[in-house]
């Protein structure tokens, strides 16, 4: 703590009233705010930090790179995750085959005048051939993989399609009835069957028809979402492979919404897509996707921009964990970074002194838990000082003042 002597100015001649408060009050205070700003509280690194902090001379920390036309053709539109390009829009028929336990319909028809199932029509006294039909009701797929049909006899169909098991019906009738025709159909599938699970309202086990579902229309036969539609994450597992997308880029990419196969595994989970925002911004916060696409002027925005007292406009940073098949296409071929795995420190620096950097801002897309860094300018810290000066200075001037008001009495 600093302690003014209080009997200075009592001692001072009455001709040189300021002297030595000009010599021992003003140089010192001054000489006590330049010390203390080494000591001033951040909010984190200056720009110059992060310049300088990228490497040391053993290690390098992380790629600096400046946004531009060419970055952004690489990093500002990056490829989506997507369930089309990862397993196809699948296929328009259905490719469903019968397995043990599903639950099979049979109807059967011949041409008249076959009666092998049914009648003559009489009509005033005459006799009318007519064509015939037959429902056999639904059976279960026996453990043998067989279903009866009358005058057919045991019918194997497990692994078959439902016209592959018609075929062999109607062969298996030819010569009992007349030019005879069959219809099978799957009215319940154990084997054909998706499950969906997660943040839906009801787990289940979902049927597939000939119909072709999709995805959507499966999660819609487990009762919907239980999350918001931003906050949801669909999964889907098939043959071991898994992709993932955002149920919202479902919504607006109908092309997303492919169609299912059996064994499929449909996994929702509430997963809320955010940013971070620190430094000089207007707002530090933690700032959620309203949205399937967010820019960074988007970001700024929502972050209330820049402080306009703090802010260093050439220090705007997105730092983030690149995909190292982006990152390779702006990091030189030899630099050591490449060899860290799938995923790569970059820190993208927005110089918005710039007017292009500013209009490329709309075409640079924030990634779920991106965080954006405004680096405070090199006057905020000269202002710390001044506020710690005149803080400092203020008592003491106004002892002066008073002791200099008292010598004159």
């Amino acid at each position: 703590m600093l302690r003014m002597p209080v009997c200075t100015l009592r001692s001072l001649p009455s001709s040189k009233p300021l002297t030595l408060a000009r010599i021992s009050v003003l140089p010192l205070m001054l000489a006590i705010a330049v010390s203390v700003s080494g000591c001033l509280p951040r909010s984190g690194p200056t720009t110059g930090d992060v310049l300088n902090q990228r490497k040391t001379s053993t290690n390098l920390n992380y790629a600096l790179v400046d946004i531009g036309k060419d970055i952004l053709t690489y990093a500002g539109t990056r490829p989506r995750a997507s369930l089309a390009a990862k397993f196809g829009a699948g296929p328009r028929s259905s490719d469903l085959r019968i397995a043990v336990g599903d639950v099979v319909a049979v109807n059967i028809w011949e041409a008249p005048p076959g009666s092998l199932f049914g009648g003559n029509i009489t009509m005033a006294g005459f006799q009318q051939p007519s064509g015939s039909s037959a429902t056999i009701p639904p059976q279960t797929v026996s453990g043998n993989g067989t279903i009866a049909v009358p005058y057919a006899g045991r019918i194997k169909v497990i692994g078959n399609t439902p016209t592959q098991v018609e075929q062999q019906i109607t062969k298996a009738l030819e010569g009992k009835a007349v030019q005879p025709q069959a219809l099978v159909t799957i009215q319940r599938s154990t084997a054909n069957a998706v499950t969906v699970t997660g943040e839906v309202a009801a787990g289940a086990r979902v049927s597939l028809t000939g119909a072709g579902e999709r995805v959507l229309d499966a999660i819609a036969s487990a009762g919907g979402l239980r999350a918001t539609a931003s906050d949801s994450i669909v999964g889907l597992t098939r043959n071991g492979v898994v992709a993932r997308v955002p149920f919202d880029v479902m919504l607006e990419n109908p092309e997303e919404n492919i169609r299912l196969r059996s064994g499929d595994l449909i996994t929702v989970v509430r997963e809320p897509r955010t940013f971070l925002v620190f430094g000089a911004a207007g707002r530090n916060a933690e700032v959620p996707f309203d949205a399937s696409r967010i820019t960074m002027a988007d970001a700024l925005a929502k972050s209330a921009g820049l402080n306009d007292q703090r802010a260093d406009a050439s220090g705007v940073f997105v730092l983030r964990y690149e995909l190292a098949s982006i990152a390779r296409h702006f990091i030189p071929a030899g630099s050591p970074l490449l060899s860290r795995g799938e995923y790569i420190p970059v820190v993208y620096r927005f110089n918005m002194r710039d007017t292009n950097v500013m209009l490329s801002m709309q075409r640079f897309e924030i990634q779920p838990r991106d965080v954006i860094y405004v680096a405070n300018a090199a006057g905020a810290d000269l202002q710390k000082v001044m506020a710690i000066f005149q803080g400092v200075s203020s008592p003491a001037m106004s002892a002066t003042s008073l002791g200099l008001s008292a010598s004159r009495l």
